[in-house]
């Protein structure tokens, strides 16, 4: 989350990133919704993501902290392709170089304010600052991926000597990823508790973590109320999500009400195609 001075610095910078081509088209198929980065190739293909998803991820905040959404062109599907002339630093730069693109197509005009709201904050558990089993430092330097719709990101291997940050296939009631900044970590969790959590770890770099844990949906007292099976691998009587992040990776959420970072969208157009 930015504010202030670094805000205002993080927007110039954006401003200054451009792709040097730029194709943007509403999406008139019904294929899975997906982002591929390619960092090394400066190339950013998006298929089937909402205008709302989007910004989120041009901006690295979840959807719930953006603000004034009732526009019927952010529930829109659509197809972007841009390319650059050089190579960008990673997945993340690429999210962001769609600021200046959005403001051109969409006539977007945002501003970030501070909203007093309930909240979650991220701390470390163990008073020592020792991290659980299932989180360790990373071994390897690697790519960054973007934060906000990570869920979509999938980022194009650039050499076998760095590999990519990211998540691997792990099914349900586990989180298996390789790389993570706190950050990235952060806007993994988000999603799930539908608020904001704002990290106060005091953690640098980067992680490997490897989360089991057991879904509310399948959970004993969930599937006593309304029958049924969990999938394969999952255990009804395994910890919920907050258990396992302090058991496992040693990082504990604290509910407060605190004022916390939005964005609101001042003004939108329909999509000026090209």
């Amino acid at each position: 989350m930015w504010h202030g001075i670094v805000l205002a610095a993080f927007t110039w910078i954006a401003a200054q990133s451009t792709f040097d081509v730029a194709s943007i088209k509403l999406n008139k198929s019904n294929e899975r919704s997906r982002i591929n980065a390619g960092p090394a190739a400066g190339r950013l293909v998006i298929t089937g993501v909402t205008v709302q998803e989007v910004i989120a991820g041009a901006y690295s905040i979840q959807l719930f902290e953006l603000v004034n959404v009732d526009s019927p062109v952010l529930k829109q599907r659509i197809d972007v392709e841009a390319k650059t002339a050089q190579p960008v630093a990673s997945a993340a730069q690429l999210q962001q170089m769609l600021q200046p693109l959005l403001a051109e197509r969409f006539r977007l005009a945002v501003h970030r304010e501070m909203r007093e709201t309930n909240a979650l904050v991220l701390v470390l558990a163990n008073k020592d600052g020792r991290l659980g089993p299932k989180m360790k430092k990373a071994g390897k330097p690697c790519d960054a991926v973007g934060t906000a719709v990570t869920r979509f990101v999938t980022v194009s291997p650039a050499s076998s000597d760095r590999p990519d940050c990211g998540f691997l296939p792990s099914g349900v009631g586990r989180i298996v990823a390789n790389g993570l900044d706190m950050p990235t970590i952060v806007g993994l969790l988000a999603p799930s508790q539908r608020m904001s959590i704002i990290d106060q770890t005091g953690l640098q770099g980067r992680y490997d973590i490897d989360v089991t844990y057991t879904p509310e949906p399948f959970s004993v007292a969930a599937l006593n109320q309304r029958g049924g099976t969990p999938p394969a691998g999952v255990d009804p009587n395994g910890p919920s999500l907050f258990n396992a992040l302090e058991e496992q990776l040693g990082l504990r959420l604290q509910p407060k009400k605190m004022p916390v970072p939005v964005m609101v969208i001042d003004h939108i157009e329909p999509l000026i195609e090209n």
